[in-house]
């Protein structure tokens, strides 16, 4: 045999043996993408099929037996108390199971991106429940994803200056359930919205971070124990053919079709996987929205969230004006508590306060429909206090409340209290 076909058969065997490199490695890819999806999507229905103080310790402990290969907790786990946390993930991910060394060491020196063209991407389903006293009080969801970067890794060391195209984008949508949907000393970092939201779905907030430090958009969904269960289905019902399209995910909206509605990422002035060079801001987008009617945020939800719900009786009221802006006031009183509704707040009853209306109004909006209180009369307070480390209240502060915090003190009100806080449990948050 001569050495021309020799080199030839090499040749072959050597291009044979790459090819089939490369498609074990595509359908290696492929298949762990695909599986993690199946999976995710079998967990997200237990999840849905999960009741809030119905579903019991044995429903609990028939999810730990069939996710237990994914499943973990802290401490001990019993019907009494109990945390349990499922955690699925692509092999590329930041998880709390640790891949083997040779992994991570060809995902590390993948530089042409074989990963992601061949449609991997770093991929996380997480599920948690809570149960209490036998039934199951708590449940969270959330997934994420990657969006592969477009241009080659480099190779990197210490003096290397890292630009834009050297990150993968991330997004990251997750839903959980609260008793109460306001910040609180345990969740001080949540970052829902205000009571305003409720206006227009009084078992639910939607929040995101005002940046990242790395490439990432954030989406937070919190909603009430109480929320009705096809509700909590549309909240969370997560598209997890991100997992798998070539075409990658590069809108929260993809992860989560429920989003559309929110347009919490939808600026054309905010950098993204498909604004890569946002617009300059114009001055006439800072101006502020008109205020939603207060009378559209329901008195049972606003019970529902508080701490602190006062009943007090009005002294005196003044108007205190801006320092930095004269068009700006806002409408101060001295109250006298009457008593406290809820949770014992630090003013006892008798106690004499000056209140401190957090909303500045302006001469030339029309009014809004917050109470303004009337020297002799009653009212409700859905007092502001403890919610953040910044906010620590004690008997000497003054009483501080939203925009809507203040409520005339009616037999129909004090109904919607109730009914508020009938929804809240003993279990913080």
């Amino acid at each position: 045999m001569t050495l021309g076909k020799w080199a030839v058969r090499i040749v072959c065997l050597v291009g044979g043996l790459f090819l089939a490199f490369v498609l074990l490695t595509f359908l290696a890819v492929q298949i762990q993408q695909r599986m993690l999806r199946w999976r995710a999507e079998r967990l997200l229905a237990d999840m849905h099929q999960i009741r809030l103080y119905q579903s019991t310790w044995a429903d609990a402990q028939r999810l730990m037996h069939r996710w237990g290969a994914w499943g973990y907790y802290d401490g001990s786990c019993t019907a009494a108390s109990c945390k349990y946390e499922i955690e699925l993930a692509s092999i590329a991910s930041y998880s709390r199971h640790v891949s083997h060394a040779w992994l991570i060491w060809l995902l590390r020196h993948d530089r042409l991106n074989l990963y992601q063209w061949f449609g991997g991407r770093v991929s996380v389903f997480h599920a948690s429940f809570t149960v209490r006293d036998g039934t199951i009080w708590r449940e969270s969801t959330a997934m994420a994803v990657s969006v592969p970067r477009k241009r080659m890794k480099r190779v990197t060391n210490a003096d290397t200056i890292l630009t834009f195209d050297d990150f993968d984008w991330t997004l990251s949508v997750g839903a959980g359930s609260y008793q109460r949907l306001h910040r609180t000393l345990e969740n001080w970092f949540l970052f829902m919205g205000g009571d305003e939201s409720l206006a227009g779905h009084p078992y639910y907030k939607v929040g995101r971070p005002g940046g990242c430090k790395v490439l990432c958009q954030i989406v937070s969904v919190y909603y009430s124990t109480r929320t009705p269960p096809a509700e909590i289905e549309r909240l969370t019902s997560y598209d997890f053919s991100c997992f798998t399209r070539f075409h990658p995910c590069a809108r929260i909206v993809d992860l989560l079709p429920a989003a559309e509605e929110w347009h919490l990422y939808d600026s054309e002035y905010e950098s993204g996987p498909t604004v890569p060079f946002p617009k300059e801001r114009p001055l006439s987008e800072y101006s502020e929205p008109k205020p939603i009617p207060c009378s559209k945020i329901p008195v049972w939800a606003q019970a529902r969230d508080a701490r602190y719900v006062l009943s007090v009786e009005a002294l005196s009221t003044k108007i205190v004006k801006n320092q930095e802006d004269d068009r700006k006031y806002r409408k101060a009183a001295t109250v006298r508590v009457v008593n406290s509704l809820k949770e014992p707040a630090p003013w006892l009853p008798g106690t004499i306060v000056s209140t401190n209306d957090l909303y500045w109004e302006i001469d030339d909006l029309p009014s809004s429909e917050a109470e303004h209180m009337v020297p002799g009369r009653r009212y409700i307070v859905f007092a502001i206090g403890n919610d953040d480390r910044t906010q620590l209240v004690t008997k000497d502060s003054p009483l501080s409340f939203g925009r809507c915090g203040v409520r005339k003190d009616t037999p129909e009100v004090r109904r919607e209290l109730e009914k508020g806080f009938a929804q809240n449990d003993t279990l913080n948050p």
